[in-house]
Order: structure tokens, then sequence, then C-alpha cells
């Protein structure tokens, strides 16, 4: 694994997309590692230690997917915690078939996925 040294401004990251194929490690909360992967317009998987991060990011709705408005461009995001189901695979299959680009989970569902 190889570190890389990411400009910020005044504790904003100024990037317009991660590095490609990477694990990002934000230790910093509240800089836009987050943001950045959601509001482009590539696939990225995020995997976040607690339900709320991804309640907080999703605004989750009874389908589980959430349709939040970040920075003014409305995205839509998967949310997968919780039990991994018959349901919530259809549900998956069927929001990745449809182009979905955007899947927010916690650590022990990127098995999985």
């Amino acid at each position: 694994m190889k570190d890389l040294v990411i400009n910020s401004s005044d504790g904003y990251l100024n990037l317009k997309d991660l590095p490609y194929n990477c694990i990002f490690n934000k230790v910093i909360t509240g800089c836009g590692g987050t943001t950045v992967a959601l509001t482009n317009n590539e696939k990225y998987v995020i995997a976040v230690p607690t339900t709320e991060l991804i309640v907080n990011k999703t605004k989750i709705n009874t389908s589980g997917i959430g349709k939040p408005i970040i920075k003014g461009k409305q995205i839509e995001i998967f949310g997968l915690f919780g039990i991994f189901d018959y349901q919530t695979k259809k549900d998956l299959k069927e929001y990745v078939t449809k182009g979905g680009k955007k899947i927010m989970c916690t650590y022990d569902k990127l098995p999985k996925l």
C-alpha cells in the first residue's frame, strides 16, 4: 500500500475525485471525503463503521434507497446495513441494474457485496 498526500484548504479536500482503485481511510470528519465520492459520476462503494452514518447521508426511506441533496445536486444512494435478506438482495440488484452508482454499507456488509 502507498500513502498519498492530499492537499486541502480550510479543512476541505481539493479533489474532484479520489484516487482510482483506492482504500481511502478518512480520519478527519467533516473534510468532504464522503461528499467527493457521492457527488461525482463514478461508481463507489463507501464502507462506514456505523448505521447512523448511512442514515445521515442517505436520508433512508422505507425502500432502503435514499435521495439526499448534496451541494444542490440530487443523488441516489443505496444504503446497506442490518439484515441482508432476499428482499434486500433483490432491491440491490435492481438498483445496480438500473444504473445505480453509489452504495454505502457498514463494514460487515462488504463481503456480501
